[in-house]
């Protein structure tokens, strides 16, 4: 008996699959280039805020095959970073310089640090989460649900911006994905399962080994869904519910209590990078290298735990929330109300109420799949991720902007993307016309497509071009009229100010303090000279702080062959005396 189906039908399925793979290739591809294009264009592919130079730095460090840097004789001051540990080595000496992060992301920053363009690490992690997202959407609901999700996340102007940084958290993002798809995996039948396991266990590691408290918080969902299903299983062995139409292809009670022991194996390697980087730079593995910069920079409630009068709490915790929703529901995927309608709600309904409308496709995603395990599970990803965030004492927004947008809840994102594009997919299919009507092929096609996928297009058009330029131009407080243009005053033109002057010859940039009352220190004042300078002083501009005049000669000797230029405050200057006029002005 020939059981080959016709070749209609079985042609079918793959054309649709290819269909699908094909725009799924493309959004991959566009988030690549978009995160390229805004980082040059934009971020001028600099570091802007603390904690882009601190993994710079230490990726650097990295790179050249050390954990921290001794600067021997110098006083470690000299060669200041933000972010950057001083810590005394055994003998007692302030020598050892390292970033306060935990070692996961500049570990994978070296690799651009090597490639001479660190911008391309994220960029090429952008495209792997959206064709994740795809894969995650496409096998456990449908291509047309995963599809829908990689597009969301592609055009997301939250994903847009943090992309084109040089943050942790596109990189953590990919670790929750990667580990996410390999738990999916090992809940089916198969002799890679084992593997599955492995591979999960190793990304939330490296997780651990990034953001260890969005791990606690990322790996909550699965935990849940583990000791439920677990538990399921041990109640029935052979089968999770008989209601449910694929309990034959699930595993049974042990060789699943195996591969959960072999996933939380796993796990052990990866996370120990944190505490090993802790021992070598430190001496203890147990250290908190967030608090050797501030004693108040840790997770918890009370006196100590952060910056507010009585410690942090749980009301301090809750204020920061609503005000990183009222931003993450305006960034998600930039779909807003008139501000004068967002003004009249919260007026009307109190602080928390904004302009942005990203939780209405979230909203429509758990109607539709409130019966669906899956659609709860990605959506608890966002619940605990905003929990996690209640611990610690500063949000998103400070000084009343989210300057780099909702960036603590963002590895939650392709999460509400999946649970978005259900919705979507399942509004869509309510509303579709009747697809066997009379008609030709390209009325056929717009009835499948209308309204909803339409609309969808329209909305994300409107938003790429319509809402996420004008985002990453919107004035910031306190006086950043241009937005993250130049933000922190990190810009080309500090550089360009630097070549003008030193022409084709390495420099060493020599930062003085000036006497004028008044005058402070301001690391943004040479933001992109630092964020060139190597830990190794082999770059062609290498910026030392030194502030006393006493101190200058004995600098300059030790970089001979370097034109030797003086800066105080946003000014350059060409030599010592144009420069000690300007120390010793009152």
């Amino acid at each position: 008996m020939n059981l080959t189906p016709p070749p209609s039908l079985a042609e079918a399925p793959r054309r649709r699959l290819k269909l699908h793979a094909l725009a799924a290739l493309f959004l991959m591809f566009f988030g690549f280039g978009a995160s390229l294009i805004i980082s040059r264009h934009v971020f001028e592919r600099l570091p802007h805020l603390e904690d882009e130079f601190a993994y710079l730095y230490q990726a650097k460090i990295f790179a050249g095959g050390r954990v921290w840097i001794d600067r021997g004789d110098d006083p470690a001051k000299y060669f200041w970073q933000p972010f950057l540990l001083q810590v005394k080595a055994p003998d007692g000496e302030y020598q050892r310089q390292f970033s306060k992060y935990p070692p996961g992301w500049s570990l994978v920053l070296m690799t651009g640090v090597w490639l001479g363009l660190p911008a391309l690490i994220n960029a090429f992690l952008a495209m792997l989460n959206v064709g994740l997202t795809y894969r995650l959407g496409r096998e456990i609901f449908d291509p047309i649900t995963g599809l829908v999700a990689a597009l969301l996340l592609a055009i997301s102007p939250m994903a847009l911006l943090i992309n084109a940084t040089l943050m942790s958290h596109t990189w953590a993002m990919s670790c929750v994905i990667v580990f996410t798809y390999a738990y999916w995996r090992t809940t089916r039948h198969g002799q890679g399962r084992f593997r599955w396991a492995i591979l999960g266990g190793l990304m939330l590691g490296l997780l651990a080994a990034t953001r260890p408290l969005t791990a606690v918080a990322m790996a909550m969902p699965t935990a849940i869904h583990a000791l439920s299903r677990l538990y399921a299983l041990s109640q029935k062995p052979n089968s999770l519910s008989p209601h449910q139409p694929q309990a034959a292809s699930q595993p049974g009670l042990k060789p699943q209590l195996a591969v959960m022991f072999t996933f939380a194996l796993a796990t052990l390697p990866t996370t120990g990078l944190y505490p090993l980087y802790n021992l070598i730079t430190t001496g203890d593995a147990r250290t908190n290298t967030y608090t050797l910069l501030w004693k108040y920079d840790t997770v918890g409630f009370g006196e100590g735990y952060g910056l507010n009068k009585g410690g942090h709490s749980l009301s301090y915790g809750w204020r920061n929330a609503r005000r990183d929703l009222t931003e993450w529901f305006r960034d998600l995927y930039g779909v807003t109300l008139d501000k004068s309608i967002a003004g009249y709600m919260q007026a009307s309904f109190g602080w928390g109420a904004g302009v942005g409308l990203s939780w209405v496709p979230l909203l429509v995603g758990l109607f539709f799949g409130r019966r669906k395990g899956w659609v709860w599970f990605f959506f608890l990803y966002l619940v605990f991720i905003v929990g996690s965030g209640l611990l610690y004492w500063i949000g998103s927004v400070v000084n009343g902007a989210a300057a780099y947008s909702v960036r603590y809840y963002f590895e939650a994102t392709f999460a509400v993307c999946l649970v978005s594009a259900y919705g979507i997919t399942a509004w869509a299919r309510a509303l579709q016309r009747n697809p066997d009507e009379s008609g030709g092929r390209l009325e056929k096609l717009w009835n499948r497509v209308y309204p909803i996928y339409f609309w969808l297009l329209v909305a994300c058009a409107a938003s790429l071009i319509g809402y996420t330029p004008a985002r990453l131009r919107e004035p910031l407080p306190p006086d950043w009229p241009n937005g993250l243009w130049r933000y922190n005053k990190a810009g080309m033109n500090q550089i360009a100010a630097i070549d003008a002057l030193r022409g084709d010859q390495p420099a060493v940039i020599l930062i003085l303090n000036s006497k004028a009352p008044g005058f402070r220190d301001n690391w943004r004042d040479y933001a992109a000279p630092l964020a060139y300078t190597d830990p190794y002083l082999k770059s062609d501009i290498i910026v030392v702080r030194v502030y006393e005049l006493d101190e200058v000669p004995p600098i300059a000797q030790r970089f001979l062959g370097r034109t030797v230029l003086y800066q105080i405050g946003e000014h350059l200057y060409r030599s010592l005396d144009e420069a000690e006029t300007q120390v010793n002005m009152p």
